[in-house]
């Protein structure tokens, strides 16, 4: 018998026992026995079914499946299943609960687990691999489990990251966080203005008895409960992440552009800012042909007349900023990459009241039209994809800002927590310093500094391998190689690589602690995602090492 062990049971770990389970009828090994560790039930820990129901996922439940299908380019035959929509009975533009989307998981892995022949065997461990010596993974409960191969799909690990005395919360995953210690009606510096931002801000709202009415005007207002803190929220930006875009919104993505693609060349330039004026057009190229097509009334000309004229200007220029003038009569709607990425860069304001009507119509505007920019991410991707280094991180951070943010009814309650002043803002890069016990922030926007008791940071924690997992920080001090933080992996088979760059025979990662395989947690549906397609391969690597050792 063969043993494989996976370490983590979320979603990365169930769509391999899929990919495993499709391959097993073309490519038949001997017995298996597979082994799973993890202290959350099937699904893990964020999608945990005791979480509060105000934790929501930012992904529309019709786009979250883990099930792949026809359009999925992989060698093993695809078994096709439900959707998250389809499954739960939910129309497919709601945003689903994260204990939802959990059911969702424990059922898909009850379902996969079914379909495997009876040769192979699965046995779970609700407790924490701490340990990987050898072949044998060591768990927190004194058990031992003795594998041929070994597969780190973590997620999320925890970090170890300063903190700063009784009233800082260091970086967390909410859910985790003991906020009762936040007293009703203090002051609170928040670091943070993303995901982890908004569910603070819900738990200590509405998941404190405050309410959220529309009112027949049409805006929603909030009304207090009386135990909420004030939340001073600041962040690299300012602003909030852009509304969750819907991909079904638009219209197709643009004609080949005739210029040269950026990264498309034998070197990328290490340095980003070498090669930004090639992705702004790019990505311009993709956003005036979703205007044209979408909003005829805000466009002076043809997409044919300004793709013809836009193809042959270099970015910036001045015969481009006469077309886009000509074309786009309105300056809001035209394309400014800059503005885009740091809105409140050069802007200061004189009290917070000012800053906050500022970013509530802002706020507004997004939530109005959240899918404005979409048309740009797939350019975005395609682009992320011929480039490394520093380069994709300034790519990866404009995608995220985009297209990885709250619900827009999320940011409605922002904007109406706001008017209640149980949100107030610092704006961008507020630097926190301690001074007799106080927390006192000072930012780049607001020209006062605000002073309180209590400093959250909002996010998670930073996942570097030598800190927080036990077992991966054991695997670093053992020899395996590091890389930026993150687990050095081969790109192709995720084998984990010792310092020399050799790959492990036995032992694979994949998530985000490790330097490939770092994508979402779950899959679109009909979009070749490369989820499926990484899983695929890894099922089939594993089958193929299971079959060779079982023939020596």
């Amino acid at each position: 018998m063969t043993t494989i062990a996976f370490v983590g049971a979320g979603p990365r770990t169930i769509g391999l026992l899929e990919r495993l389970a499709a391959n097993l009828s073309a490519l038949p090994a001997p017995r298996l026995r597979v082994h799973v560790v993890d202290p959350y039930p099937p699904g893990g820990r964020v999608w945990r079914p005791d979480q509060s129901p105000l934790l929501w996922m930012n992904s529309r439940a019709g786009e979250v499946t883990m099930f792949p299908d026809d359009t999925v380019r992989c060698a093993g035959p695809v078994r096709t299943g439900p959707t998250l929509a389809q499954w739960a009975g939910l129309p497919s533009g709601t945003f689903p609960s994260r204990r939802a989307a959990g059911r969702y998981l424990r059922w898909c892995f009850g379902r996969i687990a079914g379909s495997l022949p009876s040769t192979v065997d699965i046995v779970q461990h609700r407790t924490r691999a701490v340990r990987l010596c050898g072949r044998t993974v060591e768990l927190a409960d004194g058990d031992r489990v003795e594998t041929d191969l070994v597969v780190l799909a973590q997620g999320n690990i925890d970090g170890r990251d300063e903190r700063y005395g009784a009233g800082h919360l260091p970086p967390a995953y909410t859910a985790d966080a003991d906020l009762s210690f936040l007293p009703a009606g203090a002051d609170v510096i928040v670091r943070g203005l993303g995901l982890a931002f908004v569910d603070l801000m819900m738990l200590l709202t509405e998941g404190r008895g405050g309410t959220f009415h529309r009112g027949a005007d049409g805006v929603l207002r909030y009304r207090r409960n009386g135990a909420e803190p004030v939340l001073w929220a600041g962040s690299r930006r300012g602003v909030p992440y852009l509304p969750k875009p819907d991909p079904a919104a638009l219209t197709g993505p643009p004609p080949p552009s005739t210029g040269p693609a950026p990264g498309s060349g034998s070197a990328v330039p290490a340095d980003p800012d070498a090669f930004w004026p090639a992705v702004c057009k790019e990505l311009g190229w993709a956003y005036y042909h979703e205007l044209c097509a979408t909003r005829r009334d805000r466009t002076a000309m043809p997409w044919p007349d300004f793709a013809g004229r836009y193809a042959s200007l270099a970015w910036g220029s001045d015969g481009m900023r006469a077309l886009v003038a000509e074309a786009v009569p309105d300056p809001a709607d035209r394309f400014d990459p800059d503005a885009l990425a740091d809105p409140l860069a050069g802007k200061a304001f004189a009290s917070e009241e000012a800053l906050a009507g500022w970013l509530r119509r802002r706020i507004a505007g997004t939530v109005a039209a959240p899918d404005r920019y979409a048309a740009i991410l797939p350019a975005l991707l395609r682009i992320g994809d011929r480039l490394s280094g520093p380069a994709l991180g300034r790519l990866a951070k404009l995608s995220a800002f985009l297209g990885s943010g709250p619900p827009p009814y999320r940011l409605e309650q922002l904007c109406a927590l706001s008017r209640a002043g149980v949100v107030r803002f610092l704006g961008r890069l507020p630097a926190v310093t301690v001074d007799g016990g106080m927390f006192v922030a000072h930012s780049a926007t607001l020209r006062y500094p605000v002073t309180a008791r209590f400093l959250v940071d909002a996010r998670l924690p930073d996942d570097d391998v030598r800190c927080g997992d036990p077992l991966l920080a054991g695997l670093v001090r053992d020899g395996a190689a590091i890389r930026g933080g993150r687990l050095a992996v081969d790109p192709d088979t995720f084998q984990v690589l010792d310092t020399f760059g050799r790959p492990h025979p036995e032992r694979l990662a994949l998530g985000a602690f490790a330097t490939a395989g770092r994508l979402g947690s779950f899959a679109r549906p009909r979009s070749d995602a490369a989820f499926f397609r990484q899983n695929d391969a890894v099922a089939r690597w594993l089958l193929h090492h299971v079959s060779a050792g079982a023939q020596r």
